[in-house]
Parts: C-alpha cells; structure tokens; sequence
C-alpha cells in the first residue's frame, strides 16, 4: 500500500516526511477542494523536500487555476500551462491535473497542452475524472495519454460510498495506471475500503485544526467580520496512526 498525503502546504509536508507518507501532493486551500499552491510555497516545500535525501518524499504539485467545475477556457488553460513550466524547473517529480469539455467529456486538446508544458514530468489525473460523463472510457484514455495515476473517489462524495466504483476501476484498469483511492480517507475506514477494492494506493489529507488559532484573540474563531480565523493542517498523531494501520495489513 502507498499511502499519498494530501499536503495543504509547509507544515503538513514537513509532519508528513515525519509521519512516514510514502509520497505527498502539495496544493492550497483544501476547503475549496484545492488549488495550485503560492510560489513561495514551492520553493519552500523544495527546499525541506530535499535537504535530507534520506528522508526524501517525492511531491506531485496540484494545478488548479481556480475552485469550481474542471471546464476551462484557453486563459486559464495558458495560466495552468505556466504553473506546470514552473513546476517543472524547481524539480518536482509530477503535477496533478484536469481538464473537461462542456460535453462533460475529457477536454483531450487542453491535457495535451498540459503534459507538453511537463514533458519529463509524472502526471496524476485528480477528481475531475469523477465529474466526467463516462469515468471507465476516460480512464483508457488517460493510460494513452501516459498517465501513471488517477485519484478517484468512486464518482461518489467519498471513496467509502464509490467503493463499487473504485473496485470495477482496479479491476479494469489496475494492471496498467495506478487507481489511487481519495476522498474521506481517515484512519478509521482506509483498511474496509482497501480489502473491499484491491487498491494499492491511497490518498488522504488527515488534517486538524491547529491547536493555538490565537483564540484569545477570537474566543469564538472568528473575527469582527465574521471571517473564519482557525486553519487546517496534516495532523503528525494521525498519518502515523494512518501508517501503522495500513503497514499492518
């Protein structure tokens, strides 16, 4: 089993390279579902990434412009295009993208530009294959394309509910692309839905509020505005807990 840490920037890179993640995608603002992280992100998460090869975790890079559906016009395709160019010349192993037609189809034309931006790079398709009209179909297509992974929830809210799904996809499809199950994933269900699916990879943020939001400043984590002041990270306790379980199937 390879467990992948959804890393929602620095801090939960740095407990997921303690805690034992075999490999991590880095984006921002997982409340939104993701998107492309800051620059200085990168460089940041490079510079821990590879200070100690020993503790090496290979990151793939999420590239989404913006929240919402996975239809995109040609700017925020060009602007994706740029961020993976990016990417590409700080080292990072892969990206992670997307991209849909308003037919609800792959938008074959804009992941092609895609994967030329990176060439040389490792791609992961993420959940916009749950949203596609035709998630089988679309995965052979995407094994054409050279792509070595694909996140999937099953085309349910969570992986626990598309269990059916991701087991007809690891059955189909397993012996060529990596089938990695996401969405929901905790230390609590990872083992029912690997032995209910075969899969061999796992993704999961295993996030938790940080302990001190400075709630002496907002008792009751928020401000004057009403704004949201406490914030998420990849807690170090759980992907242990969530290592441990899985080393021990």
């Amino acid at each position: 089993m390879r467990f992948e840490l959804c890393a929602n920037g620095y801090q939960s890179i740095l407990n997921g390279i303690e805690g034992g993640a075999d490999c991590a995608e880095l984006c921002e603002a997982l409340e939104v579902g993701g998107v492309t992280p800051s620059y200085g992100t990168l460089l940041r998460c490079k510079d821990v990434t590879w200070r100690d090869s020993a503790n090496c975790v290979p990151i793939r890079v999420l590239i989404r412009c913006r929240p919402g559906n996975y239809i995109y016009n040609a700017d925020e395709i060009e602007t994706m295009c740029r961020d993976i160019e990016m990417v590409k010349s700080l080292g990072y192993e892969g990206v992670v993208i997307g991209a849909l037609n308003s037919e609800g189809n792959l938008d074959v034309p804009a992941i092609r530009r895609m994967m030329a931006a990176g060439e040389g790079l490792a791609f992961t398709f993420h959940r916009a294959v749950d949203a596609c009209r035709n998630p089988l179909d679309s995965i052979e297509t995407l094994i054409s394309l050279g792509f070595d992974k694909v996140l999937t929830s099953g085309c349910k809210p969570t992986a626990y509910e598309g269990i059916d799904m991701i087991r007809e996809m690891q059955t189909l499809f397993g012996d060529r692309i990596n089938i990695m199950a996401g969405g929901g994933i905790n230390e609590k269900n990872i083992m029912q839905i690997v032995e209910a699916t075969c899969v061999k990879n796992c993704h999961a943020s295993l996030t938790s509020l940080v302990a001190d939001c400075h709630n002496g400043l907002y008792p009751n984590g928020i401000d004057n505005t009403g704004a949201d002041m406490r914030y998420k990270v990849s807690n170090l306790e759980r992907i242990r807990i969530f290592v441990n379980v899985i080393n021990s199937k």
